[in-house]
């Protein structure tokens, strides 16, 4: 067991309903509220009538603030932190997936700011340690999540990333600064996700608990809950896949994916987000969200990984989450795991391949992700060490073929 620092400072409102209640906890910070939110989900839930009229009963006033990008673009942040300026807010209430939950974290963290959002998070990522875990930002703005999809768990995260289009670039910025100060989550509000976002967002939150769990510095309480949130993942993401409305199911994969990006199974362990940070170069190329990205380049990666060294690990994974012969030796229980999963993510209906993608790209694309990710990653940490660019490019490679 590793040293570590953990702060977890957000208050957790679940059930059916529960955002009427949401009106006194923005009273917490002030009576003036910034609400950013998804439109189609905060229209078709009644969320966005629900929170006028519990807002205006208790003499709050609220700016609106839609969100349609399909990712968190720098531009309409700074759209957004303009008319936030113009109007003042106390707190910052968002409503809907990743996208809009992070960029309500960089309109909270950057509102101070004169120029544009993209010069903070620029600045973030040259300095030498990226975690800013522990620092005290000044001037950040309390923020309020209300979650319209089980995916990344953003609205519960301390991470944000926000893209920058015309440089074809993606950035994160992590502090606990960023966690927001209450989710207010609803399961019923999931229901008419679509089924490929849903299935997507079940990928994104398995990931989050097997990429910290693929590490050779493991731990019975670690590895005890990483495998039973996939566990739930499976178990919950097929029945949602069949009927939408199950509301436990609905509730299972929020709680699991809240608790995953909290990150409760890497605590104590050494943590190493090479799928992450392969997936984040090649989605902007590629045009996969990134569920789908996060499970090709999972494929990729356990393919490349598994050898004589790390066959014990996979074969755990696969015994315990996918449930395999706990009697196959390491190497064939290995397989068998990548199998199923492989096989799961086909059973959901996601692309395995980047060659399956909707743009008109070649495989030559992949080496120039490739020439990106070796530029901005230390691959000798990798639960498999890298050693040089080639090695990077025949594991990338494996996610083309």
């Amino acid at each position: 067991m590793y040293d570590f620092y953990f702060h977890l400072n957000t208050k957790f409102y679940y059930g059916k309903g529960v955002v009427a209640q949401i009106a006194d906890e923005i009273l917490n910070y002030g009576n003036k509220a910034f609400f950013i939110y998804d439109e189609i989900p905060a229209k078709a839930s009644g969320a966005h009538d629900l929170i006028h009229k519990v807002c205006g009963e208790k003499g709050i006033a609220v700016t609106d603030f839609a969100i349609t990008d399909p990712h968190p673009k720098h531009t309409t942040i700074d759209e957004a932190r303009a008319l936030l300026k113009q109007n003042g807010a106390d707190v910052v209430v968002a409503l809907g997936g990743g996208v809009t939950v992070d960029s309500a974290k960089a309109i909270c963290l950057t509102i101070t700011h004169d120029g544009s959002c993209w010069d903070v998070f620029e600045a973030a990522e040259k300095i030498e340690s990226l975690s800013t875990q522990g620092k005290k930002e000044e001037g950040v703005l309390p923020l309020i999540t209300i979650p319209t999809i089980a995916a990344s768990g953003s609205e519960v995260s301390n991470v944000a990333v926000i893209e920058n289009h015309e440089k074809q670039l993606k950035l994160d910025y992590r502090s606990d600064a960023l966690r927001p100060v209450a989710v207010f989550t609803d399961p019923t509000y999931t229901y008419t996700v679509p089924k490929f976002p849903t299935a997507c967002g079940i990928l994104d939150i398995m990931s989050h608990s097997y990429e910290g769990y693929f590490s050779h510095s493991t731990g019975s309480m670690q590895d005890g809950i990483s495998e039973t949130i996939q566990r739930t993942c499976v178990e919950h993401g097929r029945k949602v896949m069949l009927v939408p409305n199950a509301y436990e199911s609905r509730a299972q994969l929020l709680w699991a994916a809240q608790l995953s990006i909290a990150h409760l199974s890497d605590q104590g362990r050494k943590f190493v987000g090479n799928i992450h940070a392969t997936e984040r170069v090649v989605s902007t190329y590629f045009g996969f969200p990134h569920g789908a990205g996060v499970a090709i380049m999972s494929l990729a990666w356990f393919k490349y990984a598994l050898n004589d060294q790390t066959a014990y690990r996979f074969a755990r994974w696969a015994k315990n989450v996918w449930g395999v012969n706990p009697a196959l030796d390491d190497m064939t229980a290995a397989r068998e795991g990548l199998k199923r999963y492989e096989a799961f993510v086909e059973e959901l209906g996601v692309p395995t391949r980047l060659s399956q993608s909707r743009l008109e790209v070649s495989k030559e694309l992949v080496a120039k992700c490739a020439d990106e990710v070796w530029e901005r990653v230390d691959t000798s940490t990798w639960f498999k060490p890298l050693s040089s660019k080639q090695e990077l490019l025949d594991y990338m490679m494996l996610a083309w073929e």
